[in-house]
C-alpha cells in the first residue's frame, strides 16, 4: 500500500531530448557579419586611397607652371615681343626713360634733333654682352629665365634701377622664384655696376662676399624693379692716385712671380659695399642685399 501511494505522488522525470545536428552544419552566429565587415573596410581604404592619389595629381597639374618653351624658339620670341611691350608700359620705366638717353637699338631718343638736354640717367643693355657670349646671364635668359630687363644708370650719384622679368624657370617651389637665381641677379647687377656700364665684367669685378636678406616670397612669372647704390659712392672718385714711387733695387727674388714673392705683395686695398633691394612694381620690399668688392675694381 505504501509503495503504490509513493509511485503515484512522486514527482514525475523529465529527460531532455537534445537534437543532434551534423558537425558539418554548426555555423558560428558572427561568421557573416565579421566577412562583410571586413569587405567593407578594405573597399573604404581603397576608395580613401584612390582620392588621394587623384587629389594630389590634381594639385600636382593646376600647381605645375605652364609649358616653358626652349630659348630661341618661335613660341619663346613671341612672348618676348610681348614682354617687351609690357615692361615699356611701366610707369617706372616711362619716369626715367624722360630722365635718360637711350641706348637701346629698338627705342629712339625722345629729345629733338640738334638739341642736347643734359640728362643723368643713361639706360644700357644689361648683360647683353653676357647673353650674347654664353655668360650667366645667357644661360638664364628666354621667356623661363630674366626674357627681359630695362637698366638705368646714373654716373653722378653711382646708382643703378632695374626692372627684370623673372621667369618660370627660376623657381625653386611652384610659382616662387629660386633664392639662389635672385642671388644671381644682384651678382651681376652689382658686377656691372664695379665694371661700369660699358666693357666686359672679368672675374676682378665679382663680389668678395655676397650676403642676401629674403623679407617676403618673390613670385615668379612677374616684373620687379632693382635698385642698387654703393654705400660710399664718393669713394672711387675721390680716392687720390697712389704716388709714383722710385724703382726698386733689384733682389736675387725678382725672377718669381707676385703671387710667390711675398715682397712685392702688396698692402689689402679698401673694401667697397653696394647695397640693393628688390621691389615689386607695386613698391612692396621682397629681397635686400648687400656686396663687398675690391676697391680697385671700380670704375667709374
Amino acid at each position: 500500500m505504501f509503495r503504490a501511494r509513493h509511485l503515484f505522488n512522486r514527482t514525475p522525470f523529465n529527460v531532455a531530448v537534445r537534437k543532434s545536428q551534423p558537425s558539418g552544419c554548426q555555423r558560428s552566429p558572427f561568421e557573416l557579419p565579421l566577412q562583410s565587415k571586413f569587405r567593407w573596410s578594405y573597399l573604404w581604404y581603397g576608395s580613401i586611397l584612390a582620392l588621394g592619389i587623384s587629389t594630389g595629381l590634381g594639385a600636382r597639374h593646376f600647381a605645375a607652371p605652364l609649358g616653358l618653351p626652349e630659348p630661341g624658339s618661335r613660341d619663346d620670341a613671341l612672348i618676348l615681343q610681348s614682354l617687351n611691350a609690357d615692361i615699356d608700359k611701366l610707369d617706372i620705366v616711362k619716369e626715367l626713360r624722360k630722365k635718360s638717353y637711350s641706348v637701346h637699338s629698338d627705342v629712339p631718343l625722345s629729345s629733338a634733333a640738334g638739341v642736347e638736354v643734359p640728362k643723368a640717367w643713361v639706360e644700357i643693355d644689361l648683360g647683353k654682352r653676357e647673353v650674347e657670349e654664353g655668360g650667366l646671364l645667357g644661360v638664364m635668359s628666354g621667356t623661363r629665365g630674366l626674357g627681359v630687363q630695362r637698366a638705368f644708370w646714373n654716373a653722378e650719384t653711382r646708382e643703378m634701377v632695374a626692372v627684370v622679368w623673372i621667369g618660370g624657370g627660376l623657381s625653386g617651389w611652384p610659382s616662387v622664384a629660386h633664392g639662389g637665381a635672385i642671388a644671381t641677379i644682384f651678382e651681376e647687377a652689382m658686377a656691372r655696376m664695379a665694371r661700369g656700364p660699358d666693357g666686359n665684367i672679368e672675374q676682378v669685378h665679382r663680389p668678395t662676399s655676397m650676403k642676401v636678406t629674403y623679407a617676403k616670397p618673390t613670385y615668379s612669372l612677374d616684373f620687379y624693379v632693382l635698385r642698387a647704390s654703393f654705400a660710399n659712392p664718393n669713394l672711387p672718385q675721390t680716392e687720390p692716385l697712389p704716388e709714383p714711387e722710385a724703382e726698386p733695387t733689384k733682389s736675387w727674388l725678382s725672377w718669381l712671380s707676385p703671387q710667390k714673392d711675398m715682397t712685392k705683395k702688396s698692402e689689402p686695398g679698401q673694401l667697397v659695399e653696394i647695397v640693393g633691394t628688390l621691389e615689386s612694381v607695386k613698391g612692396e620690399l621682397c629681397v635686400r642685399a648687400k656686396g663687398t668688392f675690391a676697391a680697385p675694381a671700380i670704375t667709374s
